[in-house]
C-alpha cells in the first residue's frame, strides 16, 4: 500500500509492506499538477493508495487521477471515517491531526499531547480515552522566519540549524539573534504550554508529549520536558487505517 501525507508545503509518499514503511519520497505541494502526480503514482500502478489531505486542490487532483487512470485511491475522512472521537467543529479539523492523533496513541496509549512543528504549528490535546479534544495553532517555525525576512533588511538569507545543546550566551550579530529568538522562542511557547496544560490535565511527567515534523528538530534541544520524536506521525497513522481496511 502507498500512504500519501498531502500538506501545505510537502507531499510525502510512503511505501509499505507487512504494515511497516520501506521507503518514502516528497516533493512540494505548490509544484504539483495532474500530470506530475501521476507520473510519480505511475509506478506503482497495482497497489491501493491511502491519502491524507489538508490542501482541497491536492484532494481535487487525487480524485481526477482515480477516475482518469483508475488508481485505487482512498481518501481518509472522505471515503472513509477516521476512527477517533473528536469535540473539535467537524468541518475545520484537518485530518492530518486526527491521523497524527491515532498515530500518537500507537505510540503509547497513554500520550495526550501532540506538537506537530510544519508550515503551522500544531499543539493537541488528547483526553485519557483518546478523544480529540482540540488544541492551539500558531506560525510555522520556518514560516514566521520567512515572514521576518520579508519585512525587514536582512544582511543574508538566515537559515535555522540544529544544534546540539541548549546556549545561554547572548547574541551579539543580527544573523545569531534571529536563529537564537526563532529556536529559543518557539522552544519556550511549547515550554510552557506544555506545562500549563500537563497541569491543568493532570498528565505525568512519565507520560512523554509526541513530537513530529520538519521543523522540530531545531527547538528539540531548547524542550525541558520528555518527549518522543517520530518524524513519521502521519504514516503511523495512515498504517492503523490501513490496516483496518486489509482486516475488513
Amino acid at each position: 500500500m502507498i500512504l500519501i501525507d498531502a500538506g501545505n508545503t510537502r507531499i510525502h509518499y510512503a511505501y509499505t509492506k507487512n504494515n511497516r514503511i520501506h521507503t518514502t519520497a516528497s516533493h512540494p505541494t505548490a509544484q504539483v499538477g495532474l500530470a506530475r502526480i501521476h507520473r510519480f503514482l505511475a509506478r506503482w500502478p497495482n497497489e491501493t493508495m491511502l491519502l491524507c489531505s489538508v490542501v482541497p486542490r491536492v484532494t481535487k487532483l487525487f480524485k481526477k487521477l482515480r477516475g482518469k487512470y483508475g488508481y485505487a485511491i482512498i481518501i481518509v475522512g472522505n471515503d472513509i471515517p477516521i476512527p477517533i472521537k473528536s469535540r473539535y467543529h467537524k468541518k475545520e479539523i484537518g485530518a492530518d491531526r486526527l491521523i497524527g492523533a491515532l498515530g500518537a496513541r500507537a505510540i503509547n496509549e497513554k500520550t495526550r499531547l501532540i506538537i506537530d512543528c510544519g508550515s503551522a504549528v500544531t499543539f493537541d490535546i488528547l483526553s485519557k480515552n483518546g478523544t480529540y479534544e482540540g488544541g492551539f495553532i500558531l506560525p510555522g517555525i520556518a514560516t514566521s522566519l520567512r515572514a521576518l525576512s520579508c519585512c525587514a533588511l536582512l544582511p543574508k538569507k538566515i537559515t535555522l540549524t540544529v544544534s546540539t545543546r541548549a546556549r545561554t550566551t547572548i547574541p551579539h550579530r543580527t544573523t545569531d539573534s534571529i536563529q537564537r529568538g526563532i529556536t529559543e522562542g518557539f522552544a519556550a511557547m511549547m515550554n510552557e504550554l506544555i506545562k500549563k496544560y500537563s497541569r491543568t490535565l493532570k498528565i505525568t511527567a512519565h507520560t512523554p508529549v509526541v513530537i513530529t515534523g520538519g521543523d522540530a528538530l531545531v527547538i528539540m534541544p531548547h524542550l525541558d520536558f520528555r518527549y518522543h520524536y517520530d518524524p513519521h506521525l502521519v504514516f503511523r497513522g495512515l498504517l492503523i487505517m490501513a490496516d483496518r481496511i486489509h482486516t475488513k
